[in-house]
Formats: structure tokens, sequence, C-alpha cells
């Protein structure tokens, strides 16, 4: 399928230039005739002779130059080919004709008239001219209602083109516009549901209610004002919180201010009375200030020892808990070899077994042995005793084992006794490394604290320091305390009425936080 472009440039190379080639080849055509007319009539016998003042060779060679002008124009027509079978062939019939006509009668007859046979060449060109012209003439006209009738063709296949390049063009539309419409639906929908929590937050907000927590988890503009604004919620949450805390506070605050200036407007009364006192009272604060800098001094050197001494008991701690895992392993240790004897005395005891049963057995084969020897008489005398002393060693051997097995049996009983006291002492030195690893973790925060009040003593220090330079200061102040009590006094009914209005501002600050739930 060929596009605009290309149906263009192939109308254009099959049509337009072919029908140019073709009128200029027939103006060619009627120009050689012309001038080939007027070349005769330079005939000097012809009575217009007189008429024509150029030169036969100029009209000559200027109807060679049109005939030369023509057999290129001819050129290039026999170099286009179409596509149809039958533009072809009128293409082909009509430089056939074009070449008939050169031959068979411009080309004889300019040949007459430059050897001067005007007469021969009138009559060639009359009889020859006037029916391959009127061939010429048909040719030209089929030629150019063939390759005109295929334009026609070409214009109606570009219409249909076009209204199928129209058609799909629109299909491709409507779906543009379909899937427009779905993204827009799809936008709408989003930003419909984006509104509508962003409604629902606005009418938590003008209802009071910042309780419900809102989130959406999409990335688009919508959702990032919905998530700003749920943290908006969140901050004005924390904030009401804070005010109603805030709130409670002042009331709180009002009412013992009230209380204060009750209080403050007795004392202030006593204030003038007591002036005297408070500047001896200075004075001993001065020297008393000076003993806490002293004192505070000490407190920092013992609490510097203090934490040193937090320290090396931290060290001995971690190396007593070291030392406490060693004696786990040895205790450990030790069970297994107390389960181990254990295991080997039960099988010393069954070897002891073997042997008593040995030894009985010995001691009753002695027995016969020496009843034997006694039938036996003064022949058997040294029979029976060997077999006395057999049953002798037999009797100390089956003796000898019974005592070993008691002995095994106690050695057992105090084997479980061992491994008992073992698992205990285990659990204790368990329960002691814990006990242990709680001390230093006590420790390391002693440590911290005797840091913490060794800066403490040093800011107390320093502060004493600074106490009396203040005490001077304040013994000098104490003259003016006098005049300022009386004004402190009016000062303390304009604050007991500030502390009833602050009082009520509260409560309504306190009504107004209510509004809101949290």
């Amino acid at each position: 399928m060929f596009n605009a472009q290309e149906r263009a440039e192939l109308n254009y190379e099959l049509r337009t230039i072919p029908i140019d080639l073709t009128n200029r080849i027939s103006d060619l055509d009627n120009h050689i005739a012309i001038e080939l007319l007027r070349a005769i009539h330079h005939d000097p016998d012809s009575v217009g002779r007189e008429l024509h003042d150029n030169p036969i060779s100029r009209l000559t060679s200027q109807v060679r130059d049109i005939i030369n002008e023509q057999e290129r124009l001819v050129n290039q027509l026999v170099e286009i080919e179409h596509r149809q079978t039958i533009s072809n062939n009128a293409q082909q019939e009509l430089v056939e004709t074009v070449k008939a006509i050169r031959n068979q009668a411009y080309q004889p007859t300019l040949d007459l008239i430059e050897a001067g046979e005007f007469y021969r060449a009138n009559a060639l060109l009359t009889s020859e001219l006037n029916q391959l012209r009127s061939q010429m003439s048909s040719v030209v006209t089929n030629y150019l209602n063939i390759i005109k009738e295929s334009r026609q063709r070409e214009i109606a296949n570009s219409h249909q083109a076009l209204r199928t390049h129209l058609a799909v063009y629109a299909i491709l539309t409507l779906l543009g516009v379909g899937a427009i419409g779905l993204i827009a639906f799809w936008v709408i929908r989003s930003i419909t549901t984006g509104l509508a929590k962003a409604e629902q937050i606005s009418r938590n907000f003008a209802d009071g209610d910042l309780s419900h927590n809102i989130h959406i988890d999409s990335k688009d503009e919508i959702a990032t004002i919905i998530n700003q604004m749920d943290r908006a919620r969140q901050a004005l949450r924390t904030t009401i919180e804070k005010i109603n805390a805030a709130s409670q506070q002042v009331a709180s605050a009002a009412e013992e201010t009230s209380q204060v200036s009750k209080q403050t407007d007795e004392g202030l009364k006593r204030q003038v009375k007591e002036t005297e006192q408070v500047a001896t009272a200075m004075n001993e604060m001065s020297a008393t200030v000076q003993d806490v800098a002293r004192n505070a001094s000490d407190a920092s050197s013992a609490a510097t020892e203090a934490d040193e001494s937090a320290k090396r008991g931290q060290h001995v701690l971690s190396k007593a808990v070291d030392a406490i895992g060693i004696l786990s392993e040895n205790i450990t240790h030790s069970s297994q070899t107390i389960d181990s004897l254990k295991n080997e005395s039960e099988e010393i005891g069954k070897v002891l077994d073997v042997i008593g049963a040995i030894a009985e057995q010995t001691n009753l084969l002695a027995l016969n042995a020496a009843i034997e020897a006694a039938r036996a008489g003064e022949h058997g005398r040294g029979f029976a005793v060997v077999a006395e002393e057999v049953r002798a060693l037999a009797s100390r051997t089956q003796g000898s084992t019974e005592e070993i097995h008691a002995m095994i049996d106690r050695l057992q009983s105090r084997s479980n006794d061992a491994v008992k006291a073992m698992e205990q002492a285990a659990s204790q030195v368990k329960n002691s490394t814990d006990a242990i690893s709680d001390t230093e973790s006590a420790l390391s925060e002693i440590v911290m604290g005797v840091s913490n009040i060794s800066d403490l003593n040093f800011q107390i220090a320093s502060a004493a320091e600074e106490q009396s330079s203040v005490a001077e200061e304040i013994n000098r102040n104490i003259q003016t305390i006098s005049e300022i009590s009386e004004e402190s006094a009016r000062g303390s009914a304009d604050t007991k009425t500030a502390s009833a209005e602050l009082a009520r501002l509260a409560e309504q600050l306190q009504s107004q936080v209510n509004r809101f739930r949290l």
C-alpha cells in the first residue's frame, strides 16, 4: 500500500510527465510542419517568394533543431515504463508514429528542400503528412485518454484509500477517546475518593473529632494532600492534648495563685516586722553559704573517691564473675567425675558379689574336703589342715568382701549426696553470678550517680560562691524591701483579681477543648 507522498510521486512520473511530454511532442510536430511549409514557400518560382526575407538555411536549421528536440522528448518518453500493458502499448504506438512521420515525411521533405526541389518536397509533404498527422492525432488522443483514465482510476483509488484512512483514523480516534475516557474515569474516581476522604477529614475537623486515622497508599497529589491533612490532624490532636493539659494546669495554677495571693497578702503584713530578722538571717546565711562551699568541696572530693572505689568494685566484681564462671565449670566437671565414680563403684560391687559367691563356694568345698580328710584318718590329716586353712581364707575373704561392699554402699550414698551438693552448688553459683551481675549493674549506676553528684557538688560550690556575693547585695536591698512591701500588697490584690480572671479563662479554654474528641 502506497502512502500519499508515494502516490503523488507515482502519479507525477507515470501520468503528469507523459502528458506533458506528449503535448510538447505534438506541439513540436505542428511546429515542424509549419516550418517546413514556410521553407517550401522559399521556392524561387513561388508567387510569395518576396514575402519571406529569412534565408532558407535558417529555416532548415530550425527544423533540424526542432526535430532533434522532438527526438530528445521521445527518448524521455520511452524511458517511462507504465504499470499497465495498454499504456505501454499506446506509448510505443505513439513513438513509432512520431518516428514514421519524421522518417517518411519530415526528413525526406527537409532533404528535398535543401536540394532545391521545392515542388517535390511540397508534393511529398502534402501526400504523406495528412495521413500520418491524422494517425498521429489519433495515437496522441488515445495515449492521453489512456493516461487520463489511469489518472482517474488512481484518483478514485486515492479517494478510496483516503476514505479507508479516514475510517481507520476515526476508529483510532474513537479508541483514543475511549482510552482517554477510561483514564479520565480512573483519575476522576481517584480524585473523588481522595476528595471524599478529604471531606470526611474536614467534617471530622468541623465536628471536633480528631480520633480517626486516615491514610492513603496512593502517590498522587490528592493522596499527598490527604496524608498531609492527616498529619495536620495528628499535630492538631497533639496540640489540643497539650492545650488540654495546659488548661488544667492553668486552672490549678490559678487556684493555687489565688490561695498564694491570700497568703502573700498576709505575709506582706508580716514582712515589715520580719525585715530586721531577715538582715540578721542574711548575715548568718552568708556564713552558712561559706560553710556550704567548703562542704561542697569536701563532698566533691569524697564523691571522687567514691567514684574510684565504685570503679574498683566493678573491676573486682568482674574478676569475681570470671572466677565464679571457672568455679561453675569445675563444679560441673567434679559432678561428672563423681557420677563416673558412682558408676565404677557399682561395677566394683558387682565384682565383689562374684568374689563373695566364689568365697562361699570355696568355703563349702573346704568343708567337704575336711569331712573327707576326717574319714581318711591319719592319711588325710595333712589334707585336713590345708582344707581348714582354705576354709579360713574363704571366710576371711567373704568377710572382707562384705566390708568392702558396705564401704562401696557408703561411697555410693556419699557420691549421691556429693552430686546433689554439686548441683546445689552449681545453682548457687548461677544465682551468685546473677546477683553479681545485678551488683555490677548497680555499681555502674552508682558510678554514674557519683559522677553526677560530683558535678552537682561543683555546681553547688559555684552557686554557694555566687550566693555569698548575692547575700551582700540582698543585705543592701533589705531596706528597699520594706518600701516595696506596700507596693507588693497592692500588686497582691491585683494578682488575686488576675488569678480569678485566669481561672475563668482557663475554664472557658477547657470548655472549648472538650469539644474535641481525641
